[in-house]
Formats: C-alpha cells, sequence, structure tokens
C-alpha cells in the first residue's frame, strides 16, 4: 500500500512539475499566435462599434489616420502587454485602406495586417466617410520569438 501512495505521490510531483515548466519555443509562439488571433478578431468589432459612433461621416483624407490611432488606442486597453507600432499603410482605390502594424509580447513579435474598406460620399478629399469593413489578420508564419 506503502508502494501505491509513494507512485501517486511522485506522480502527482512530476505532473505539478510539467505544468510550471517553461513552454517551449515552438509550443509559445502557437499559443500566442491563438491568442493573437483571438485578441484580432474581438477587436473588429470593437473597432468597428467605436470608429461608427466617434467618427462617422468624416473627411476621408482624415479616415485613415483615426483609425490608425484608433487601433494603437484600442489593443492597450484589451491587453497592456500587448505592444503595437504601426508600420505603413497604403490606399488602393478611394474607401479602400491598408496598414501593416508590428506587434510584441514578452517573448514573441508578430505582425498584424489590417483592411478597412469606407463607405466614401463624394470625389474631394474631405468627403465625408463612413467606415464599412474593417479586418484584422494574423499569420502564423509572421510570428517569431524574441
Amino acid at each position: 500500500m506503502k508502494n501505491t501512495e509513494t507512485l501517486s505521490k511522485s506522480k502527482a510531483l512530476r505532473n505539478a512539475r510539467n505544468m510550471t515548466d517553461m513552454l517551449k519555443g515552438s509550443q509559445v509562439l502557437q499559443k500566442t499566435y491563438t491568442y493573437i488571433e483571438n485578441v484580432t478578431k474581438e477587436s473588429r468589432k470593437a473597432l468597428m462599434e467605436d470608429f461608427s459612433q466617434k467618427h462617422k461621416g468624416i473627411g476621408i483624407n482624415l479616415a485613415p489616420d483615426i483609425l490608425r490611432q484608433t487601433v494603437l488606442d484600442w489593443f492597450p486597453r484589451r491587453d497592456p502587454m500587448l505592444k503595437l507600432v504601426h508600420e505603413k499603410t497604403s490606399q488602393g482605390k478611394p474607401g479602400d485602406v491598408r496598414m501593416d502594424f508590428r506587434g510584441e509580447t514578452k517573448a514573441v513579435r508578430f505582425k498584424v495586417h489590417l483592411h478597412a474598406v469606407f463607405a466614401v460620399n463624394g470625389q474631394s478629399p474631405n468627403s465625408p466617410s463612413f467606415l464599412k469593413e474593417v479586418n484584422l489578420l494574423v499569420d502564423a508564419r509572421e510570428f517569431s520569438s524574441r
């Protein structure tokens, strides 16, 4: 009986030790990717609501800068451990905006890509615009250890 108790205690101790062991590099990357993917999905709805309430009808020339700042403000509010930095913005046809952000956690570097579509009323640079859609995407291949 003592033998069985000793075995189960040592097994429990081993399991407890495994739970507190550091994750391997690939495990950290996968876990962080899954977390960031979930946060970006959550951010879509929040950014749409926030932008639509506060910036409805702003000039299309101001929309990309305001959207960029909205994204940069939202992520630290959601998780202070996520650091996000804007890398570049590109615009295709009027109302089509793409942005790239570089992100970091304590252990991982990654990229977030944003694609937004605005409805634009008019042809001038300060024509009123309305955010129709915003998508944030992450790619597991763009995650690396720090």
